[in-house]
């Protein structure tokens, strides 16, 4: 069996400039980092938000959604002064798909959030089927379950597949190959595997510490779920609040100053 060192892939997989943003490669590290922490400090002092809104359902699971987003973003930077720079690519995954999810809720609207909760409802009955099986579940946590609904709708669809909303964001799948670039951290796999593997050596020696690799680009990927996650939900909510210091910290780092319309 031939190994191939994916950490070559790292090099080219994130970021994909064409999608991402110009001029990427004259940040550093630290301006992305100073942005960072930039963002979750306007996020943090922003003001409750109205749930009056015309779209409510969508806002409701687009407020759940950012918030995750920028919480697990505070959790990178911890493990980052920890010296935990390879285990933060796990937790860059569930960004990148959370961000993406959030882009294509905010494009849909209530269409899309009945979509979501017929697919929830979905996913909970298949899970109380199983468990059913195994423990003693509390009946009334299973009628609980049962009354929820199921409704299968073309929205329901897509979000059951999330390549199927990267499509309808991105038809080139740019965005897409880094989330399944990224699976490879969160899963077992190789790609993890070989960030613990010295090829420079004969026969290769094991590492107790982890090739940066990937981890390299971990805060311009935080940067970019920051801004792209924000400005989703900024879009469904009334005044925008956050546009103009997301557009100018997006300017700064060369990115993108949103995700593309789903046409």
């Amino acid at each position: 069996m031939k190994f191939v060192n994916l950490l070559l892939l790292a090099q080219v997989a994130l970021p994909l400039p064409s999608t991402m943003g110009r001029h990427m490669s004259n940040v550093s590290r630290q301006q992305y980092r100073d942005a960072v922490e930039k963002m979750l400090a306007d996020y943090r002092a922003a003001g409750p938000i109205e749930t009056k809104q015309r779209k409510y359902r969508s806002v409701l699971i687009g407020h759940g959604w950012c918030a995750e987003v920028h919480r697990l973003a505070e959790v990178v930077l911890h493990l980052i002064d920890r010296g935990n720079r390879h285990e933060t690519l796990i937790l860059l995954r569930t960004m990148v798909e959370t961000t993406l999810s959030l882009h294509w809720l905010s494009q849909k609207g209530d269409a899309g959030a009945l979509g979501v909760l017929a697919e929830g409802g979905r996913l909970n009955r298949a899970a109380a089927e199983d468990m059913k099986k195994a423990f003693s579940v509390p009946q009334e946590l299973l009628d609980a379950i049962k009354g929820e609904s199921v409704e299968k709708t073309d929205e329901s669809e897509i979000f059951r597949k999330f390549q199927a909303q990267c499509d309808e964001v991105d038809p080139k799948r740019e965005l897409y190959s880094v989330y399944r670039y990224l699976c490879g951290y969160a899963h077992p796999s190789w790609t993890g595997a070989s960030a613990f593997i010295e090829w420079t050596t004969e026969p290769p020696s094991l590492r107790s510490e982890p090739k940066e690799g990937g981890a390299a680009v971990v805060e311009a990927t935080v940067a970019m779920c920051l801004v792209w996650a924000g400005r989703a939900y900024d879009e469904m909510i009334n005044g925008k609040p956050r546009k103009q210091l997301l557009r100018s910290v997006a300017k700064e780092l060369g990115l993108r100053a949103a995700l593309p319309l789903i046409n």
